[in-house]
């Protein structure tokens, strides 16, 4: 983790500006290689690394198992570990289920800049980082 932590966004984040944000996290994080997704890419995820691919849910709702199965199901076919962001929460079927796959859940709040684990992979990973991976 060398790189400076996001500057907080006070007045909160459009979609594209949560992306954005949450590139910066995962380069803060250690995944120096991070990009956002664009053109046909763009339909698999929002981002991506040589290690990760990452999803950024804006929405105020709760993240439901379907996110947290497609997110699994691409980065295993792929050979990447899978990042979700989300700004909501996180429905308790869904947190279990991202534990038994192995997704990092990883709860933004723009406004604080503040960054917290909400699946056991997204715990490990705000202490170890993800250049350690």
């Amino acid at each position: 983790m060398t790189s400076i932590e996001p500057a907080p966004r006070p007045f909160g984040v459009s979609a594209a500006e949560a992306i954005e944000l949450c590139r910066e996290w995962m380069i803060f994080l250690g995944a120096s290689d991070a990009v956002v997704a664009e053109g046909e890419v763009r339909q698999s995820c929002d981002l991506y690394s040589s290690r990760y691919l990452g999803w950024v849910d804006n929405g105020r709702g709760n993240l439901d198992v379907d996110a947290v199965e497609k997110a699994a199901r691409l980065a295993k076919a792929d050979g990447r570990l899978p990042l979700i962001f989300l700004r909501g929460g996180v429905r308790p079927v869904a947190q279990q289920k991202a534990d038994a796959l192995g997704v990092a859940l990883l709860n933004y709040r723009a406004r604080d800049s503040a960054l917290d684990g909400r699946s056991q992979l997204g715990r490990e990973l705000l202490v170890s980082g993800l250049a350690a991976r």
